[in-house]
């Protein structure tokens, strides 16, 4: 059986009291105490241009009930971030309503995908970016 496990940590004192957040979580079948079994492997995109790019296809994998997609830019520079789409027709722009937002230089994310629509990429920039990327799937 295989394990993927999931850890973030969260520590800020952007209030008047300090946060802590830490978390874990294993990553399980859909109602299953199994662990998922699938994934693209390790993957990693140069991006030269503005172009947006399907990196996630919905078909490539057969379960879309628990699979989780991980996603990093990178680039060191704040200037350099991707827009990060669920659909392949997905504009670059902040006005699409199928952008889910910028993943800016250095930055991450991890969510869950139900491998229904592609998700799409694309750099705000023509200098060279690198998008680090894969998917965990049942």
């Amino acid at each position: 059986m295989a394990t993927i496990n999931a850890t973030i940590s969260v520590n800020s004192n952007i209030m008047s009291y300090p946060i802590n957040i830490h978390k874990s979580m294993s990553m399980k079948k859909f109602q299953s105490c199994n662990g998922l079994e699938e994934t693209s492997g390790l993957r990693t995109k140069k991006f030269t241009s503005a172009t947006e790019t399907v990196v996630v296809e919905q078909d490539e994998f057969t379960s879309t009930k628990a699979s989780k997609v991980y996603m990093r830019n990178t680039s060191s520079d704040k200037a350099h971030y991707f827009y990060v789409a669920k659909h392949a027709s997905a504009a670059a722009a902040d006005t699409n309503a199928e952008t889910i937002g910028k993943l800016y230089g250095g930055d991450w994310m991890l969510i869950p995908y139900l491998a229904d629509v592609n998700i799409t990429v694309a750099s705000s920039s023509t200098d060279p970016v690198v998008l680090e990327y894969m998917v965990f799937a049942e």
